[in-house]
């Protein structure tokens, strides 16, 4: 694994990832600058399209060290590791758990031996919550914490697993950022800003942060980019900051104007993830001449009509799904995020 002491630099990749695509991203860390004890990890935004991104070593321990101060982790405790160490969620486990000398238990997501692991603190995403609630698993005593990132989980979920005894801690995080910025504390689902990171609400309501854990640069074809202005990156997510407080709307990309209403996609998305089941689907907003947009439904898989139904009662008249497009899968990152813009464009 990494050794967070030294001055070497590790490029981290998806081992999935197809030859081509491995290949186009290891030439743009190659046309960077030799950047001394860095990560180089694969990151898609909103679009899909991966880019890669520096993250320095001190940076990674920067995070580590706050989300540490935030659970108040001590050398007692034991880290359950089922995230991929070549995204900041798995990796940043390492970082904090190499800061505490704390043991480290890995391994590929199996939801019953998790459950069955004697761990204090993990980090898992949505679907993986998902997992532990449709089996009815419970946790050891030894569990404290479980932080949730990778994206909003829909209330039914949390709910359920918060009833099965997980204790569940909601977080706001991103890869250019060394992973969590923000992160509940007990029951609370509020994000709380971590003692290391700064937020303000830039032009256009987004989201901006300072701090010692930000990026160092994205890899381009023209070389090194450092997106930071003044010390603060701007990200593409919405939202408002009060005090230490952190409420995420969103992606800008997921709000739009259908009839001259906002809609916020994200909201849809829970209302869909409430219906579909095993069905792999996904609400998209395509343009529309007259109204400016209106909403689609991409779908791998059948009931196509009861879900439509069933969704369109329980949205606003101008939210309800137009049509539907057939898709062999709905494009996902690693952890699961929906790549809606890449979506999109496969269905136009």
């Amino acid at each position: 694994m990494i050794d967070w002491s030294t001055g070497e630099t590790h490029v981290l990749l998806n081992p999935r990832l197809p030859a081509s695509e491995r290949s186009a991203l290891e030439n743009l860390v190659r046309r960077a600058p030799p950047l001394p004890a860095h990560l180089w990890l694969a990151t898609s935004g909103t679009t899909g399209a991966l880019k890669m991104t520096a993250l320095s070593k001190s940076a990674m321990l920067a995070s580590a060290a706050g989300v540490n101060r935030h659970l108040e982790a001590t050398s007692k405790d034991t880290w359950c590791c089922v995230l991929p160490s070549f995204h900041v969620g798995g990796l940043g486990i390492y970082a904090r758990a190499s800061l505490t000398r704390s043991k480290v238990i890995a391994f590929d997501w199996d939801p019953v031996r998790f459950a069955r692991q004697p761990f204090t603190l993990s980090s898992l995403v949505p679907a993986q919550l998902g997992d532990l609630v449709s089996a009815a698993l419970r946790p050891l005593p030894s569990v404290r914490a479980v932080i949730l990132g990778g994206g909003a989980v829909p209330d039914v979920i949390y709910d359920a697993a918060r009833a099965l005894g997980w204790p569940v801690l909601p977080s706001y995080g991103m890869t250019e950022c060394c992973s969590q910025i923000a992160t509940a504390t007990g029951e609370s689902r509020v994000l709380r800003l971590l003692g290391h990171m700064r937020a303000r609400v830039a032009a256009g309501g987004r989201l901006a942060f300072a701090g010692p854990s930000l990026l160092t640069g994205y890899a381009t074809a023209d070389g090194l980019a450092d997106p930071k202005r003044d010390g603060w990156f701007v990200s593409e997510d919405v939202g408002d900051v009060e005090g230490d407080t952190l409420r995420v709307r969103g992606r800008s990309a997921d709000f739009v104007k259908i009839g001259g209403e906002s809609v916020d996609l994200q909201r849809l998305d829970a209302v869909l993830d409430s219906i579909r089941g095993d069905v792999d689907a996904a609400v998209i907003a395509v343009e529309d001449e007259r109204l400016g947009s209106v909403i689609h439904l991409a779908l791998a898989g059948d009931d196509a009509e009861k879900i439509v139904e069933t969704f369109n009662e329980r949205v606003l008249p101008f939210e309800r799904i137009r049509a539907v497009h057939r898709v062999q899968e709905v494009p996902r990152s690693p952890l699961g995020k929906l790549l809606r813009q890449r979506l999109a464009a496969e269905i136009q």
